[in-house]
């Protein structure tokens, strides 16, 4: 280990520790001015819930308003918040460079078909004229699309399932540009199955083991190359249906929010994350988050 590694890590082993013992002496001023944390509506009461049991387990008097996105962000950037988690749309303007504004995780459409069709791709060509076939007519066999197994021949429909609080169908038709008309089931929740082998299904989650149903990886364009919603490609960018949920604070404020911020990044939160439909980001990329705030 050479000697510039090993002075980076004692530095950073020191601000550690001073973010440790600033949080040990000074619980009295938490309680007289509690931490704000503000954002999307769609995190919900579960998440709500894992944040006040860690803020209770470590003696941290907190507020949370999960009221919107945008009545967040102008909580944060009025100073009446301190942290924001943003669902944020495309076109959204970044916040001042005093803020970061890091995604936490993404809001994901998937797309599912019966797996006895061998359809291993769909292009947003495809895709437009699958979700599409209802309006215009123009309604075409599943082997035009490149399937070539044992319910090829049958005629390509959408069946849309959406997470009632999820943002799949709005990341399609902003994505797509077309109408997607839902069809809430009972069967939109993590790893739930399907019993109609038929028509393309839309869900927020990534895919589970299921014998019947296959996730298809995605294309910009039919001759482009696809790719599958694992966390990495979303992360990445690679596969093309997300937004991004944002982390927002104060840069100058690292030190204070540490404790909460890393928690925010932990393991345990990412699953929680996971378990309202959102893809939490890659376990190799928190930890890098988690290093980047003892740099801020």
């Amino acid at each position: 280990m050479s000697q510039k590694t090993m002075i980076r890590r004692r530095n950073c082993s020191r601000r550690v520790l001073g973010f440790i013992l600033f949080w040990g002496l000074s619980g009295a001023c938490l309680t007289a001015a509690p931490l704000r944390l503000v954002g999307s509506d769609l995190l919900g009461p579960r998440v709500a819930a894992t944040v006040k049991a860690f803020a209770a387990e470590r003696g941290i008097e907190i507020e949370l308003d999960f009221q919107g996105s945008l009545s967040g962000r102008r909580e944060l950037e009025a100073g009446s918040a301190q942290v924001a988690l943003i669902s944020a749309s495309p076109g959204d303007a970044d916040l001042k460079t005093e803020y970061s504004w890091e995604p936490l995780g993404y809001h994901v459409a998937v797309l599912w078909v019966p797996r006895e069709l061998s359809l291993s791709q769909l292009s947003y060509d495809q895709i437009r004229e699958i979700l599409s076939s209802d309006t215009t007519g123009a309604r075409k066999r599943w082997r035009d699309f490149g399937a070539h197994g044992e319910g090829s021949s049958r005629m390509a429909l959408a069946k849309h399932v959406e997470q009632a609080s999820g943002l799949s169908l709005a990341i399609l038709q902003h994505k797509l540009g077309i109408t997607v008309n839902p069809q809430l089931t009972s069967d939109s929740e993590e790893g739930a199955t399907y019993d109609n082998q038929e028509g393309v299904r839309i869900s927020a989650y990534l895919p589970q083991a299921d014998a019947d149903w296959e996730t298809v990886a995605i294309s910009l364009k039919q001759t482009g190359r696809a790719y599958q919603p694992t966390a990495m490609n979303v992360h990445r960018g690679d596969y093309p249906l997300s937004w991004p949920l944002r982390l927002a604070f104060r840069r100058n404020e690292v030190e204070s929010l540490y404790p909460l911020l890393r928690f925010l990044l932990s393991q345990e939160f990412a699953q929680e994350l996971r378990k309202v439909g959102l893809v939490s980001l890659p376990e190799t990329v928190r930890g890098e988050r988690i290093f980047d705030l003892e740099r801020l």
